[in-house]
């Protein structure tokens, strides 16, 4: 039986149980989920209150101390009615099914809970957990594997997606090992793909005529402020939204056991980035298996394997995270798994902006009210992560957002109208919220044409997200892929690592030789921006000028490529039934 079929069977089963007279409002099952649900919550309630206030008597709570536990049990119950209610009635099944599916989310909450109780049983539990940090790594981690559940919980009950990890872990290793190690099978690609990059992380420090070093040892520069407890957003600005700058300093924080230095660093970045590069690499098999087919599936996966830029950037920059979410979240749309598509889109765009791309496709073919309720999950995801830090660290919160929407533009057409032909330029002092808005130029493209073409942009996203055309997988790829080329053209400033956003739709689009040799030509062509031009010709500013031409006229062709592709599907949709992949891949 496929996934949607049992689904579709499970489905069928709460709508039957909803209408039935004989059910109560909460069997046993909902309520047995409820209590443990309520005394986890508590217990997260009395730590909270505990490591705020310390501990206390029945005749001394002060009101304080009442306020913190109140103020918990509050949001947390609140937010988990909320969340029952909504998927309860959104996919149309039981309260206490919901109920008994979401108590799982809760248990992590069990160590910090214990450690609460223990804490008032016993002094020396009590000083250890408030005077000293020995237990934090435990309740830390507790209450973050607890928030994380929270999150993925509910666009995957809207889904109705059941997370097994063993069974996950199960498939994996059965895909991997199911296909002959004698032929060519993605088992075989995908272990030569990381082993390779697993030596490259270890073992490789890259040196070369042009090498000068990259932009980890700047990511390592301010990571290294979290030994001084100091936090992105909350006590120094930073270029890029907060995911990697909080990832990079706990990155930091786990290369001290390694030695505490760059070097280490650098590894422990190549390893998360081989994590994300594995990820991709399986995505684009499995979206390139539902535009096509398992053999040009196969040559696709082959092709992005066999791609050095990727592999150059992976040990350089952090642009794999947030393709790895772009292509997650386009691969969500096309298995109709839309809820945690958004949540997945709002974590790429948490990581950096482009993969909002996806959005378009997310929307297309949706009715109003499901378009409303797809932006409110991936609006308030994006708010509940911003939040926290715009209200603990206002200033350097609103100093980075004004460092990223008002940076003047780098190696783009814009930039070179306005006589600039430098790389991208950012103050290296950022302790001090003044130095967010200090650039190395003042351009004099008035800002009405940044908003025309910010218009013209908004204009071709929603003309794309209010289609009613039925989609299909690759229609789902090419309005993905149109949407990042209006992005990319758009961009007020372009490094040479931003091509790799670009090389899997490459390669999604022309399977085989074309689409190796065209993403591979268009690798050539950012390697002569960077380091090719800024190490050898940077004194020759018609050099940059031809290179950032050919680069735009390049990606404006696979944008044409893109739209063309997207209206054949447009038509044929008319014929043909839509998101229905190959029956053998379903």
């Amino acid at each position: 039986m496929t996934p949607r079929s049992s689904a579709k069977s499970a489905a069928a089963k709460d709508e039957e149980a909803l209408k039935s007279p004989a059910y109560p409002a909460l069997r046993w099952r909902g309520i047995a989920a409820l209590l443990v649900t309520l005394a986890l919550i508590l217990g997260l309630a009395l730590f909270i209150a505990l490591m705020r206030e310390g501990r206390t008597t029945l005749g001394g709570i002060s009101a304080t101390w009442v306020l913190y536990f109140a103020l918990t049990v509050a949001a947390t119950a609140g937010w988990s009615m909320a969340g029952v209610l909504l998927v309860a009635f959104a996919a149309q099944r039981r309260v206490d099914d919901v109920l008994a599916g979401y108590v799982w989310t809760h248990w992590p909450l069990l160590a910090p809970a214990t450690l609460a109780v223990m804490a008032f049983m016993s002094d020396a539990v009590n000083h250890r957990l408030v005077q000293t940090d020995d237990l934090r790594w435990l309740w830390a981690t507790a209450i973050g594997v607890w928030a994380a559940g929270q999150v993925l919980w509910l666009p995957l009950s809207l889904d109705r997606i059941r997370l097994g990890p063993l069974q996950i872990a199960r498939d994996a290793v059965l895909a991997l090992a199911g296909g002959r190690f004698t032929r060519l099978t993605f088992g075989l690609i995908f272990v030569q793909f990381v082993l390779l990059r697993l030596g490259l992380a270890l073992l490789w420090r890259p040196i070369g005529l042009f090498e000068r070093g990259s932009d980890v040892g700047a990511y390592e520069q301010r990571a290294r402020l979290a030994l001084q407890g100091l936090q992105p957003y909350l006590d120094f600005w930073v270029e890029y939204p907060p995911v990697f700058p909080w990832m990079a300093s706990g990155l930091k924080l786990l290369s001290v056991p390694l030695g505490g230095d760059e070097a280490a660093f650098q590894v422990l970045f190549s390893l998360a980035m081989v994590v994300f590069e594995a990820g991709i690499l399986w995505l684009i098999h499995a979206i390139a298996v539902r535009i096509w087919d398992e053999p040009r599936g196969l040559v696709t996966a082959a092709a992005y394997a066999a791609l050095f830029y990727p592999i150059y950037i992976a040990n350089r920059h952090f642009e794999s995270i947030a393709v790895f979410f772009l292509l997650l979240g386009v691969y969500l749309v096309i298995r109709e798994r839309r809820h945690t598509a958004s949540l997945v889109i709002a974590l790429g765009v948490l990581t950096k902006l482009f993969p909002a791309a996806a959005l378009p496709a997310l929307l297309a073919g949706q009715s109003w009210k499901d378009r409303g309720r797809l932006v409110a999950l991936a609006v308030a995801a994006v708010a509940g992560a911003l939040a926290p830090l715009a209200v603990t660290g206002r200033e350097f919160f609103v100093a980075s957002l004004q460092n990223m929407l008002m940076r003047p533009g780098w190696e783009t057409v814009w930039a070179l109208a306005d006589g600039y032909f430098g790389f991208g330029w950012i103050h290296r002092y950022r302790l001090a919220t003044h130095t967010a808005l200090e650039f190395n130029y003042t351009p004099d493209l008035p800002a009405g044409a940044w908003w025309a073409a910010a218009g013209v942009v908004a204009a071709l996203y929603a003309t794309l997200a209010f289609r009613r055309s039925p989609l299909t997988p690759a229609s789902v790829v090419w309005t993905t892929g149109l949407a990042l080329v209006a992005f990319a053209l758009y961009l007020r400033g372009w490094s040479p690592q931003f091509m790799v956003w670009l090389l899997p739709f490459i390669l999604l689009a022309f399977p085989g030789g074309r689409g190796f040799l065209i993403a591979t030509g268009l690798s050539v062509l950012a390697l002569l921006e960077y380091p090719a031009y800024f190490v050898l010709w940077s004194e020759h500013q018609w050099v940059l000028w031809i290179v950032v031409v050919a680069r735009t006229l390049a990606i404006l062709a696979l944008g044409t490529v893109f739209a063309r592709r997207l209206w054949r599907e447009a038509r044929s949709s008319k014929t043909e039934p839509a998101m229905a992949p190959n029956s053998a891949h379903a």
